[in-house]
């Protein structure tokens, strides 16, 4: 379960297509959520996703480690940590998702040797969590921040077999038959809704046999008929604080 939670993919926006016989009763459902609570009695694929009048990207600008992180002696002797985070977001325009880091990236260029009370300032806008663009429906994103206590070459494999998990997984795949359809139902909802638990899962599970240390984990869900406004937005887990920037 994640430690800092935004917003709800039951709140990604959906409209009732003009021409179907029942469009001027379901008007009033806008949401996952409430296409949910209706689907079982109207035609499949009658709703579609909502684009943003906008284009939308999200980055990853700060990171601090709390100073209660690693308890009282870690904090007193001044100790580095080797901290990295995998991010991993999404939207339903079609697009694979985007994943931070990519595969076969350089371990060294990821780790991050913090301190505890220490703030990480990423350069320009910050890392690239989901790359600017039209959204449909809404922008899903999920960041876990790690220690890592290993080896160099065995972080760089969980990386990529992390990279291999989202490549090949339900979401990815769902992702691509949504866009080549002609409408959402209730249905492509709940298999969605799975196929995001179900890669969250292996995602860590990975991480977890690498030996390595949890340290937060961010979910957050942007809705593409929300207002967008550009600006930073500050976030405290337990042991770590991030700001995100969004353009």
């Amino acid at each position: 379960m994640a430690i800092i939670e935004v917003g709800s993919i039951n709140n990604f926006s959906v409209s009732v297509k003009k021409d179907i016989p029942e469009a001027s009763m379901l008007e009033s459902v806008s949401t996952f959520s409430e296409l949910d609570q209706v689907s079982k009695s109207i035609e499949p694929n009658s709703f579609e996703l909502i684009t943003s009048k906008d284009q939308r990207g999200l980055y990853l600008k700060k990171l601090k480690l709390e100073k209660g992180f690693g308890g009282f002696l870690n904090n007193l002797l001044g100790s580095t940590n080797n901290i990295y985070f995998i991010a991993w977001a999404w939207d339903l325009s079609g697009e694979p998702v985007n994943l931070y880091p990519g595969k076969d990236v350089q371990p060294e260029s990821v780790l991050i040797p913090m301190k505890a009370g220490n703030v990480r300032e990423f350069i320009g806008n910050g890392i690239v969590l989901f790359p600017k663009r039209y959204v449909k429906g809404g922008i899903a994103l999920r960041i876990q921040i790690w220690e890592s206590d290993q080896e160099i070459r065995k972080f760089g494999k969980a990386v990529n077999d992390t990279s291999e998990a989202i490549k090949n997984s339900k979401l990815n795949n769902l992702l691509s038959l949504i866009s080549l359809g002609t409408g959402v139902s209730g249905v492509t909802i709940s298999l969605v809704k799975d196929a995001a638990i179900e890669l969250g899962g292996i995602i860590g599970t990975i991480l977890k046999s690498n030996g390595d240390d949890y340290v937060d984990f961010f979910e957050g869900y942007y809705s593409s008929d929300d207002e967008w406004i550009k600006k930073d937005e500050i976030y405290k887990g337990n042991s770590s604080q991030m700001t995100l920037q969004k353009n």
